[in-house]
């Protein structure tokens, strides 16, 4: 038994394969990268701004008396039109003062024709027509042209030239109880109320144009010089209505809050899917100039200036050109077409380091 077991057991010894060694295995790290081709790109910017109005007045009293109401109710949100009578200052006395005054000067006119008939005959038609025509219910009409020295004394000694533009300075002044809109607007705050009484200088209401909005945008620096004045702009708000605009005005300096040039889109809301004063919107600035490099996402761009090619299967850091910076890319030049770039970023990560692309 103990003769066979030595048999049978060197028997499997000599039989027994010998165990495979295994294989070190090499490692990879998979990247994602994008073939380059270089072509010339839209330099559109895109940055949010918010809707304001193109105009906006603060109505004020320059005379005294009671406030009535105008054309549309003197309320906060009210819209009126151009031309409409806003606010009425009570001017019936003034008016009163006016036709008053304007009988007196009819008076001296009167009481003066009969001398100028005998003393300046060439003279005489031209202030009778002008004694016609003047009405105490309607603005004076122009006075007269004075050819001589003599007719001027005459008619400044005869009080004529005193009465005359102290009611046209009436006459202005009783223009100032009437505040007419400028433009299509609306009421934004309404400081009196219809009834009160308003002294001479105190803010009335203030008011908004709302035919014509301006969009201001802050814009980086390095992004301002690429726009210009009359580009097109896409304006998009939140639910997705859009409306083309252009670009009315860019300021030289920066804004001290935001450390941004400010860029003012002009708008003229049309339809009913308008935008608001007060609302921000997206704005796309269509550049007219294109810029040849490649796009890549912001984070591939290593130090502003720097990125990883894949070469062999191994990682080589490239310097490159940053043309333009856009919102989520990087337009960059001084790669040759054909050459494999990462688009991603990679944290302690070096050169020569062997990589695999993936999808």
């Amino acid at each position: 038994m103990l003769v066979i077991s030595i048999l049978v057991t060197g028997f499997l010894m000599r039989t027994k394969s010998e165990p495979s060694k295994n294989k070190k295995e090499e490692k990879y790290l998979y990247v994602k990268a994008k073939k380059v081709t270089n072509k010339k790109i839209s330099a559109d910017i895109t940055h949010r701004g918010r809707v304001a109005s193109y105009e906006s007045v603060s109505l004020a009293s320059e005379v005294n008396g009671r406030i009535m109401e105008g054309e549309v109710p003197f309320k906060e949100g009210e819209n009126f039109e151009k031309g409409d009578l806003l606010v009425r200052i009570y001017d019936e006395d003034t008016r009163a003062a006016i036709t008053s005054g304007k009988s007196n000067f009819l008076r001296t006119l009167s009481s003066i024709l009969p001398d100028l008939k005998v003393d300046f005959p060439e003279e005489y038609k031209k202030w009778k027509a002008f004694f016609n025509s003047v009405n105490v219910h309607r603005e004076l009409p122009e006075l007269p042209s004075i050819n001589s020295e003599k007719e001027r004394v005459f008619m400044a000694s005869m009080g004529v030239l005193t009465e005359y533009y102290s009611l046209k300075q009436q006459e202005i002044k009783l223009d100032k109880f009437h505040l007419y809109a400028p433009f299509d607007g609306a009421f934004t705050k309404v400081q009196r109320q219809v009834g009160a009484v308003a002294n001479m200088g105190a803010n009335l209401a203030s008011i908004i144009r709302t035919d014509r909005l301006e969009v201001v945008v802050p814009v980086p620096p390095q992004d301002a010089k690429w726009i210009k004045e009359g580009n097109s702009v896409y304006l998009k708000d939140k639910d997705g209505h859009k409306a083309r605009a252009e670009v009315s005005r860019i300021a030289e300096f920066l804004d001290e809050r935001t450390q941004s040039v400010n860029v003012y889109v002009k708008y003229i809301p049309t339809g009913t899917e308008r935008f608001k004063v007060g609302e921000f919107v997206t704005a796309t600035f269509n550049s007219s100039r294109k810029v040849k490099g490649f796009s890549i996402p912001r984070e591939a761009l290593i130090d502003g200036q720097n990125v990883y090619l894949v070469e062999e299967q191994h990682l080589q850091r490239k310097q490159v050109k940053l043309e333009r910076s856009l919102n989520d890319n990087s337009i960059i030049s001084g790669i040759e077409d054909g050459k494999w770039v990462v688009t991603e970023s990679l944290v302690d990560v070096s050169e020569d380091v062997k990589v695999k692309i993936r999808q």
